[in-house]
């Protein structure tokens, strides 16, 4: 994940969700292909999805052979080689592949705290990858007690960094909220919230549940002008499906997005869809004034071939990604006809299914 010079300008997705963030400098328009580039892009996607599945077995068979070598050891050194595997896992977004090794640790036990806190928790997102989310939830109160118990009788704290925990609880977020599970999303982070002692974990937590906390409420006004000019106003567009989405030129996952995004308004406009584009880069720490920002936003809305209206995010009066507790890029809100917030951080995974509910399609 990029260092964020401000808690705006953090590109979401890069800890284990695969989704690698690069930040370039806002002055260089190296994200917007133009469109004689993009002709190679299903010859680049297919190396790179081939590279993916290899290097995915090779981390499978080393999370095998560690789970192996771990059986053979002393509890003492079983739980260094398991908190190796459950680190590996985290990293790599292997948890359905190091559950059987959670189930290990968590039904032998272990020694170490930390290797039995990353074993359950490494279980609690494989849980969700198996669509248990309800189960997810059960276990993580379960652990919140386990933990309130140990603090209570002065037991050695659990060895996890500030970093550990937010990626385990982003892959925890980015899946009960992909699986459409809002309600119990909401539960688990006002939970972790009250347990959480690190001030970046807090923050994180916080930003996200800010988030939560919108899904079937009223959608905020949004208004301003667009690149060309023209007024916009979420009231103009009152009983459409809405998409808003926050990006970023510097943001390599919003290149990705607009791509499949395009396809997706071909799709669902003719039905009710509209796009509404916010630009952050103005967010971004030492950001020069807008009139030096413009020739690489509209460069990208015009290589990209962008069709729907799009609006730059300003840190006073129309600071919309504030509104709408977006801490993180690329992000997106999705409003449905009856102008409530129907569901947040869309993916290509869940993005036709989730608007196709809300369209009537």
């Amino acid at each position: 994940m990029t260092t964020p010079s401000t808690p705006i300008l953090r590109a979401a997705g890069a800890t284990v969700l695969g989704l690698l963030a690069l930040g370039a400098s806002a002055s260089v328009p190296a994200l917007a292909q133009a469109p004689q580039a993009r002709e190679a892009d299903g010859a680049l996607r297919a190396i790179d999805e081939d590279y993916s599945r290899k290097l995915h077995e090779l981390e499978r068979d080393r999370l095998n052979r560690l789970q192996k070598l771990a059986a053979e050891r002393q509890p003492k050194e079983a739980a260094a080689v398991y908190q190796q595997l459950f680190r590996l896992a985290i990293a790599g977004n292997l948890f359905v592949e190091a559950e059987p090794a959670a189930d290990a640790v968590i039904k032998g036990g272990s020694p170490s705290p930390t290797t039995s806190a990353l074993a359950h928790l490494v279980k609690l997102v494989a849980e969700c990858d198996r669509g248990d989310y309800d189960q997810s939830l059960i276990d993580l109160r379960s652990i919140m007690a386990k933990v309130d118990k140990a603090a209570a009788e002065g037991e050695p704290a659990v060895a996890l960094t500030s970093e550990e925990v937010v990626s385990i609880c982003d892959a925890y977020y980015q899946r009960l909220v992909q699986g459409g599970r809002f309600d119990v999303a909401r539960k688990a982070f006002e939970l972790a919230v009250e347990h959480a002692d690190q001030p970046t974990v807090k923050a994180f937590l916080g930003s996200r549940l800010t988030r939560l906390k919108l899904v079937g409420e009223p959608a905020a006004p949004i208004q301003g002008v667009d690149l060309d000019g023209k007024p916009f106003s979420l009231a103009d567009v009152k009983g459409k499906a809405v998409l808003v989405v926050f990006w970023a030129t510097w943001c390599l996952p919003s290149a990705a997005e607009t791509e499949w995004l395009q396809q997706a308004y071909e799709t669902f406009h003719p039905q009710g869809l509209e796009i509404v584009g916010v630009n952050l880069d103005l967010m971004q720490e030492g950001a020069p004034k807008l009139e030096s920002l413009l020739p690489n936003i509209r460069r990208f809305v015009f290589d990209y071939n962008v069709r729907w209206p799009t609006l730059v995010n300003r840190p006073a009066d129309g600071d919309v990604a504030k509104t709408y507790g977006v801490t993180e890029i690329p992000a997106n809100v999705l409003i449905g006809r009856d102008g409530k917030v129907a569901a947040i951080d869309l993916t290509r995974k869940n993005f036709e299914s989730t608007v196709s509910k809300v369209v009537g399609r």
